[in-house]
């Protein structure tokens, strides 16, 4: 449903208070934002066949917000990082070519503004994540020697300047193929990364060739001159979540900084199950005593991503059938117990074939996660998940056609 289609049946509803009117006034048709009281506003990024939105609100647990006459029109994109609730910043893929970026941060008085125009990195990225001062992409390169590389743009937050750093890629881990990075998971000071070794390299990346070692997990311990430590196991494949050119993270840690390495178990040929395997605050080996084995529990379902929710737990995003490695059907959430190994999957939410999509940036906080959904018959919802009891809680509707995100932001006030 376009944006003008939603503000017809907003209309014709004629129930909504004037927050939500379609009708131009004196801002020239966009109404204006309520007066921020908090300390804090939630950042929710929602989508209608005319464009992509970035709206703000005081509460995601009930209520309801629309992009007519709200918001901020912003591109479409690919994967969004909220870098400690200070900026939103949104990565847009432009398939082959240098990936853009704009950056949004709440002023004094807790409106949403763009920081600066969007503008370009030096290339495009298949991996992301944050540290230090850093919004950091990744991508696999053939450099300037016709050599395998991994480029590296290093956003600067404080600056809002780049960086592109390129290192050598080639027989990375030894076994004679080239590094794919997975993941960028700030611990201390360093970054965690899974890699995936690809036997060939080419422009544009090693997305389209598969692995000779496919019961091989790798996992980069990265300083900031990016000098890296390998970690290997053979109790899992490789750690990430496929799906076309993008490499996404199957790493995260724990309140205290132990390291989850989970395995979506993505290639069809390996005979190791979908798990997770832990390398304990501090240490540079994977912990020998710990291994769990989460497809079991899952009835033969992988998983495709997960989130940190607050202490043990940890939400997964599942396929929805056993077995499956290649499809994009992602439907179902479980929450994991990681000390007790518990899996248990999240009642309360539409049913499975009734969910057409699962945003890619959750928001955890005070113990639970939030989590965009969009599913048939309704507009799309946010779900607050408690890992506790694995139950979802109905929370903050988005009159729109689509929602991708969620996050929290802060601001000083003048």
């Amino acid at each position: 449903m376009s944006k003008k289609n939603i503000c017809s049946v907003l209309l014709a509803a004629a129930f909504l208070p004037a927050f939500f009117s379609c009708d131009k006034n004196d801002t020239g048709g966009v109404e204006p934002p309520p007066v921020v009281t908090q300390p804090y506003q939630y950042v929710v990024v929602a989508t209608s066949q005319d464009g992509t939105y970035i709206l703000q609100t005081d509460s995601i647990s009930s209520g309801q917000i629309s992009i007519v006459g709200n918001g901020i029109e912003t591109e479409a994109a690919t994967a969004w990082i909220f870098y400690n609730e200070k900026y939103a910043y949104d990565l847009v893929y432009k398939q082959g070519d240098p990936a853009e970026v704009a950056a949004y941060e709440l002023d004094t008085n807790g409106k949403l503004q763009r920081r600066l125009n969007t503008y370009q990195m030096p290339s495009r990225y298949t991996t992301y994540g944050y540290f230090g001062d850093y919004v950091v992409t990744a991508v696999s390169v053939t450099r300037a020697d016709n050599t395998p590389g991994l480029s590296f743009n290093l956003l600067d937050v404080k600056t809002q300047t780049i960086t592109e750093k390129v290192i050598s890629s080639g027989n990375f881990t030894g076994n004679g193929e080239t590094a794919n990075l997975s993941g960028i998971l700030e611990v201390g000071d360093t970054f965690f990364s899974g890699i995936c070794t690809t036997p060939a390299v080419n422009a544009g990346g090693t997305t389209g060739t598969v692995t000779a070692f496919p019961d091989s997990v790798w996992v980069g311990i990265f300083d900031k001159d990016l000098n890296c430590t390998l970690l290997r196991d053979d109790r899992l494949s490789y750690a990430t979540g496929r799906y076309r050119s993008g490499y996404h993270t199957n790493l995260a840690k724990d309140e205290n900084d132990n390291v989850y390495v989970f395995s979506s178990a993505y290639d069809s040929r390996t005979t190791r199950p979908s798990g997770a395997l832990r390398i304990k605050k501090g240490e540079k080996r994977f912990d020998p005593d710990y291994f769990f084995d989460i497809q079991s529990l899952a009835a033969g379902r992988h998983l495709f991503k997960v989130w940190p929710i607050s202490g043990n737990y940890f939400l997964l995003q599942m396929y929805n059938t056993p077995n499956q490695t290649s499809e994009a059907i992602w439907s179902v959430l479980a929450v994991v117990d990681v000390e007790k190994k518990t899996y248990k999957e999240v009642t309360g939410l539409p049913a499975v074939d009734k969910i057409t999509s699962i945003g890619s940036t959750p928001y955890a906080g005070d113990g639970k996660i939030a989590v965009p959904i969009v599913s048939k018959d309704e507009y799309p919802h946010i779900y607050i998940i408690d890992p506790a009891t694995a139950v979802a809680t109905k929370g903050l509707e988005i009159v729109a056609d689509g929602i991708t995100a969620v996050g929290k932001l802060t601001y000083d006030k003048e």
